[in-house]
């Protein structure tokens, strides 16, 4: 609650300074830039904390993961194949955009030493800050002011590592999801029909996990829609605006080209693996459906028979990764989403 009651302070100061900015597209672009990032974030670690479906969801796959059993070595490798994806994610994503986020920190102090060796002495235009506020103080004439609200905005560092945190959640979950309806596709193939076991129990035991799995997956996805759409909408428009800033400042500094070449290649990776995860999701469940009509269903009993007839009419509704309860995750859905950031650089350098 401290931490959150400090960025609406700041959040405040970057409305203000918004409306000081109407006007200056360039101005307003550096603004919302930022702004869209921590106003999204300030309302995601309130939806996060409080939202008890959310919650409830956790739970339930912590006890999934705790009691996972494996019947053997394939199911294993059809499980971890997912969850290597989130591991790679977190060894490898988190790093960058924590090295990005301090990047964009300190980016200022490269901004404000090339401007005194190009022998330019006009301190307004030296003293900028890692985010953009209202000047509360007269930090843009007076260095002390300055390195005042340049410590001050340290803790904004933690959005950065907030929000991927939040991706790194999302995706284990989804990952999960995806990586037991891969089992259990497996388990449905190869149900033994001709071995001496009860296939009553067997089959129950298959249709009752299935039935269990879409249960769980339903309330992940209930759970994540609102926070889906936040993030999808604002990370759409930060695509465009950091892609329409960086080439802006193509020729300035190496340093910040680089810092916003990274700053775009994360966020466009996080809208890759939210597309390729709900390809996923889509693809096992399917397949699900699949495997029931694969099996030997043939020599099964009227019984069985009626039972796999049962949860394949359930399993013909493929499950989808949806951002509000119209906007469904895909690799094509990825192009589309890309094709508006870049329509959205376009619109930005017709004003300009």
């Amino acid at each position: 609650m401290i931490y959150a009651c400090y960025v609406f302070v700041h959040m405040v100061m970057m409305y203000m300074d918004l409306f000081d900015a109407l006007g200056d597209l360039n101005e307003m672009v550096d603004n919302i830039l930022d702004n869209i990032v921590l106003t999204t974030t300030f309302f995601m670690m309130f939806l996060l904390r409080f939202n008890k479906v959310f919650k409830q969801a956790i739970i339930i796959i912590k006890q999934e993961v705790a009691e996972m059993k494996f019947e053997n070595m394939e199911e294993m490798r059809l499980y971890f194949s997912y969850h290597n994806i989130s591991d790679k994610f977190a060894r490898y994503v988190v790093p960058t955009s924590t090295a990005t986020v301090l990047l964009l920190y300190v980016l200022p102090l490269f901004h404000l030493k090339s401007h005194y060796s190009g022998g330019n002495n006009e301190t307004s235009k030296a003293y900028e800050l890692p985010t953009r506020a209202y000047p509360v103080i007269d930090y843009k004439h007076n260095l002390h002011a300055y390195i005042f609200m340049y410590l001050y905005q340290f803790p904004l560092t933690h959005i950065g590592f907030s929000h991927t945190a939040a991706v790194s959640m999302i995706l284990s979950m989804v990952l999960h999801i995806c990586g037991k309806f891969s089992v259990l596709s497996y388990r449905v193939q190869n149900i033994p029909v001709k071995s001496n076991m009860d296939l009553n129990s067997r089959i129950k035991e298959l249709v009752l996990a299935h039935l269990k799995l879409l249960v769980t997956a339903n309330l992940i996805n209930s759970a994540l829609q609102f926070f889906l759409l936040v993030d999808l909408t604002q990370t759409v428009v930060r695509l465009g605006f950091a892609m329409y800033v960086m080439l802006l400042n193509a020729t300035e500094n190496i340093m910040g080209n680089l810092t916003y070449f990274f700053y775009v290649t994360i966020v466009i990776l996080i809208l890759y693996l939210y597309s390729f995860i709900g390809e996923r999701l889509l693809y096992e469940t399917t397949k699900v459906s699949e495997a029931y009509y694969d099996t030997d269903w043939h020599n099964l009993s009227i019984h069985n028979k009626k039972l796999l007839l049962l949860v394949m009419c359930v399993a013909r509704q493929p499950m989808h990764f949806m951002a509000g309860k119209f906007y469904t995750f895909s690799l094509n859905g990825f192009i589309g989403i890309i094709k508006t950031a870049f329509g959205y650089v376009s619109l930005l350098r017709t004003v300009t």
